[in-house]
């Protein structure tokens, strides 16, 4: 996968990547945090193929570096994640303003991974690559199987296996095998 296929990953920071315990969302500072299984190796591994990350979070800006400081995360161009956008639903299209904080003009060098049917119909306007329903979040599957989207992951941890899977692999050189010695003598 290179940056002609990949970009930018959008991801719904709320229940995608971690749960905030309920009623507590007032309450940042002490609530319960239940971190979503494989969010942070994920980012790693998109990270090191030279894709950024932009988290669309339901909180505003304050609350949000609170919640990422309470994950050990940070934000910037060698942090877990590069960007985010706060208060998500309260923008038109929060996919659209995440392409327009990386810089990309062509959605197709982006893609999402969103729990909600609202989310899948923003990305699906905004023409990203692929436009993933991630089924751990709030959302009910019947929900998410209606909205437009290319596929359904039960985690955010499937990402890499479907991305490896669907995604062109960049052009290699063929290497011929080097061997210092003949393996046998005739």
């Amino acid at each position: 996968m290179t940056d002609a296929h990949l970009q930018l990953a959008v991801v719904h920071l709320n229940d995608v990547c971690v749960a905030v315990q309920e009623g507590m969302d007032r309450f940042l500072a002490t609530a319960a945090l239940d971190r979503m299984a494989g969010a942070e190796a994920t980012f790693s591994w998109l990270r090191k193929r030279g894709v950024r990350i932009c988290l669309l979070s339901d909180y505003d800006e304050s609350q949000t570096l609170l919640l990422l400081k309470r994950l050990g995360w940070t934000v910037g161009e060698a942090g877990t994640v590069q960007q985010f956008v706060p208060r998500q639903q309260e923008l038109d299209n929060p996919v659209l303003q995440a392409h327009a904080l990386a810089g990309l003009t062509k959605g197709r060098l982006s893609i999402t991974a969103v729990d909600t049917p609202e989310l899948l119909r923003h990305s699906n306007a905004a023409r990203v690559h692929f436009n993933l329903a991630i089924c751990n979040g709030r959302s009910p599957y019947h929900a998410l199987a209606t909205a437009p989207h290319h596929a359904m992951l039960d985690n955010l941890r499937q990402l890499p296996d479907f991305l490896v899977r669907h995604l062109p692999e960049p052009a290699r050189p063929t290497q011929r095998l080097y061997l210092p010695r003949p393996l046998y003598t005739a």
